[in-house]
């Protein structure tokens, strides 16, 4: 049923102007964290009385078309908007959530691409570690061995070092841990990273986590 005013002009379509206010509310909030979920969903809404509304225009049951087509158009920006910016916070929390990694060559990597054992010092989350080679002294546990500086500009309560420990087929055969307490900015820790691992069986280790606070 076609309703007209006084004039006799058909009424502006309600449908395009709630469309329209909700397509401006979710697009002003569109790039807000957890709230643009809200703006979402506004979005949507608001698509849906567009679409109404348009249709509505086009038989000639109400007026505002242009109206319409502006709200339609603000709705798919928003939505666009929402999705756009939900994806770039979530990697941006995945990449925060992710532990830090330590890539460290053991002394005998190092000294396979032709460098020198004694240059193997890495930087690692404001700690220099240098890795000094496998101590074979005990036969019943591989013990490797090096030196962690604190870099940064603050006592650590506690530090960790961890190895990963592989055999001559490259399969991984244990690990290696040391820790410390209070070591004080720019300290020095000489560490001994035991396993129980027996030294004949190492054929090769890496570094695979320091873990401070």
């Amino acid at each position: 049923m076609e309703t007209q005013n006084a004039s006799g002009k058909p009424v502006r379509s309600a449908m395009a102007v709630a469309s329209l206010v909700l397509g401006i509310i979710a697009l002003l909030t569109s790039l807000l964290p957890i709230i643009n979920n809200l703006s979402f969903l506004l979005a949507a809404l608001g698509l849906i009385f567009a679409v109404v509304g348009l249709v509505g225009c086009m038989r000639g049951k109400r007026s505002g078309k242009g109206l319409a087509i502006a709200a339609l158009i603000v709705n798919i920006a928003a939505v666009a908007l929402v999705l756009g910016s939900q994806s770039v916070y979530s990697a941006a929390l995945d990449d925060a959530a992710s532990p830090a990694t330590v890539d460290v060559q053991s002394d005998e990597q190092v000294a396979e691409d032709g460098d020198d054992p004694a240059d193997s010092a890495k930087q690692e989350a404001g700690y220099s570690i240098s890795d000094e080679g496998l101590d074979a002294s005990n036969e019943y546990a591989a013990v490797i061995t090096g030196t962690l500086t604190n870099n940064t500009d603050e006592e650590k309560n506690y530090i960790q070092v961890e190895y990963v420990i592989y055999d001559a087929e490259g399969a991984q055969i244990g690990t290696a841990l040391a820790n410390t307490n209070n070591l004080k900015a720019g300290g020095t820790w000489k560490y001994e990273a035991y396993s129980t691992v027996s030294p004949s069986e190492v054929d090769s280790w890496e570094l695979a986590d320091v873990t401070g606070f």
